[in-house]
């Protein structure tokens, strides 16, 4: 399924989409794909998280709710990529307005509220290799970890310091 984020129609009401076979208004992409009926039931039936153990796991991690599908995408983006001799790593605040115990407000940045992110990409290929959400101090547990901005370097870079001193 296609990102409606490509087509610059974020904020679009989902049933616009599913327009153009009643007035050729919409976007082809998203009727030809599947009907509206069949969209509605997937996005009501994903889930990526097991409600019954939610409040346990929370007691010790913020990020919870969404902790196995985030570190599976972050172990695929470093298992199936070799970063090149450039790199950036930098901080990024994703637009959301939505309830989140870590969301910030950053009066400098053009989307104010949102979730600060770390990324660690390769420069010339603007791919990224590791991500780490911001947030805030976590509970004591497995996943307390130093906000100072050494540490966070370290950790995001951590794996690839050590490869290129393997390499040398």
């Amino acid at each position: 399924m296609p990102n409606s984020g490509v087509y610059k129609s974020g904020r679009t009401n989902v049933d616009e989409f599913w327009q153009r076979q009643r007035d050729s208004t919409g976007l082809d992409i998203f009727w030809i794909t599947m009907s509206l009926q069949r969209f509605r039931f997937l996005v009501q039936s994903i889930r990526f998280d097991d409600k019954g153990t939610r409040n346990d796991r929370i007691k010790f991690d913020k990020l919870a709710p969404i902790r196995f599908i985030f570190d599976s995408f972050i172990l695929n983006c470093k298992t199936h990529y070799l970063l090149g001799e450039y790199v950036s790593l930098d901080e990024k605040l994703i637009a959301f307005r939505g309830r989140c115990s870590f969301s910030m407000y950053i009066p400098s940045k053009p989307a104010k509220y949102g979730i600060k992110v770390f990324n660690l990409c390769d420069a010339r290929a603007a791919y990224t290799y590791n991500l780490e959400v911001y947030l805030g101090e976590q509970p004591d547990g497995p996943y307390k970890f130093s906000n100072k901005p050494e540490d966070v370097v370290k950790r995001l870079c951590g794996l690839v310091v050590t490869i290129w001193q393997f390499q040398c």
